[in-house]
């Protein structure tokens, strides 16, 4: 395997967690202990596991809700790692991914088994905000494939160098939907292609990637499909489940995403019940809401729980959001640094309405609500329902966080809980 390599320990608070406070209750003499175990005994006499048994234990990231225990066997993690490694047709010994992704990430956990299990090098680093130091890291170890999420690649298109990334032949991207433009800056800045990938920690994680289309003496082969999350892994199958019925729908129709897959979790740690909810029809139900069109390609309209009910109508509010950002790249251009979300409050006469949080606008804000008038009138938040912030809520994982998102806009919109409007 070619390079190392971690750069530094992460100190302080992880995801609200104080690490540092944690390291005094682990005993020294239980320490000694299990050092003088694996010393001393030979590896027929320690502890053996078999490939059912639980390989991770990794909580689910909390951010539409309380985070879960998700189970994983070493059966589990070795089918996505082989599906993930046949799907984007990595080379031993020639391939080094750089990802900054921490390993409480399921999406930074299965990177590292990945390079580990499978021969590749690894390059990573504590802290995935610090675009100043991955450029170095990227510099000096020339990685070829960069994997992250679009909340972190955006930091980087601001920070990393264009010749720091000039070893890449493409980056992936994953955790949460992502924007055209961060597509086609990154593209711009570093001339090579962002694609983006899916997946669920209970899946180990990987469901779906797009990749390069290859043209060659055989023809056109077609891999990649822009607005898409590619097509699933080999080994693993995705259709559509009604919302209500839970019935499967037929091919093409849109509906709650199910997965079926080798890599299916064993199940939530001590949450029979919450299991027994999410696998249905011999896979595990997503939460998202989308379609697999003709080609297999697989399309995401947005999370169940990121469609508000607005006088009795869905309402995605990630279609919304993206509408926002992409008046924004007309307004600042790719590069821009302003921040958007868009969150759901309750509202006596409609149910709910829709309220947005912005950083900062390059405008006024009556300029960019009207560049997305094309939406229906129940997409459009009201300008007096705008309200800037200093940050938008994110986890450590790099993924907004949609609970704590959902908390601030009622703090603001509803004064404390009273709906005033």
């Amino acid at each position: 395997m070619e390079g190392p390599i971690c750069t530094s320990g992460a100190k302080g608070a992880v995801d609200g967690v104080d690490v540092q406070a944690l390291i005094p209750k682990v005993s020294k003499l239980s320490v000694l202990f299990q050092m003088l175990r694996v010393f001393l005994f030979p590896a027929k006499r320690l502890a053996a596991a078999g490939p059912e048994d639980v390989a991770c234990l990794i909580f689910s990231s909390g951010s539409t809700g309380d985070p879960k225990g998700v189970q994983l066997t070493h059966r589990q993690l070795l089918a996505n790692l082989i599906g993930i490694q046949v799907h984007l047709n990595l080379e031993e010994n020639a391939d080094v991914v750089l990802s900054p992704l921490p390993l409480f990430h399921s999406f930074g956990s299965c990177v590292m088994w990945l390079t580990l299990v499978c021969g590749y090098g690894l390059i990573a680093h504590a802290d995935p905000r610090d675009g100043r130091t991955i450029g170095g890291l990227a510099e000096q170890y020339r990685p070829t494939l960069l994997i992250s999420t679009p909340t972190f690649v955006r930091g980087y298109v601001r920070r990393v160098k264009q010749d720091q990334f000039a070893s890449l032949r493409s980056a992936i991207v994953g955790a949460e939907k992502c924007p055209e433009d961060l597509h086609t800056s990154f593209k711009e800045k570093y001339g090579a292609a962002l694609f983006e990938g899916y997946g669920c920690t209970e899946l180990a994680p990987v469901v779906s990637a797009n990749q390069p289309n290859i043209d060659g003496e055989d023809g056109h082969e077609l891999r990649n499909r822009p607005g898409s999350v590619g097509r699933p892994l080999p080994g693993i199958e995705v259709v559509t489940i009604n919302p209500d019925t839970r019935e499967v729908l037929p091919e093409g129709e849109t509906g709650l995403l199910l997965v079926r897959s080798p890599a299916r979790m064993l199940g939530y740690l001590g949450r029979e019940d919450l299991t027994r909810k999410v696998f249905l029809h011999d896979g595990y139900d997503t939460g998202d809401i989308g379609h697999v069109d003709s080609d297999g390609f697989i399309h995401i309209t947005g999370r169940l729980a990121r469609f508000a009910k607005v006088a009795g109508e869905m309402v995605p509010m990630d279609l919304v959001e993206e509408k926002f950002m992409a008046a924004l790249q007309e307004i600042a251009g790719a590069s821009h640094e302003h921040d958007l979300a868009i969150a759901a409050v309750p509202d006596t006469a409609k149910g709910e309405r829709l309220v947005v949080l912005y950083t900062s606008l390059p405008c006024a804000l009556q300029d960019l609500m009207d560049r997305i008038e094309d939406l229906p009138t129940l997409f459009r938040p009201r300008e007096r329902d705008a309200y800037q912030v200093d940050a938008l809520p994110v986890l450590g994982t790099g993924k907004r966080d949609l609970k704590q998102l959902k908390v601030l806009a009622e703090e603001l919109a509803l004064g404390g809980g009273t709906d005033l409007r």
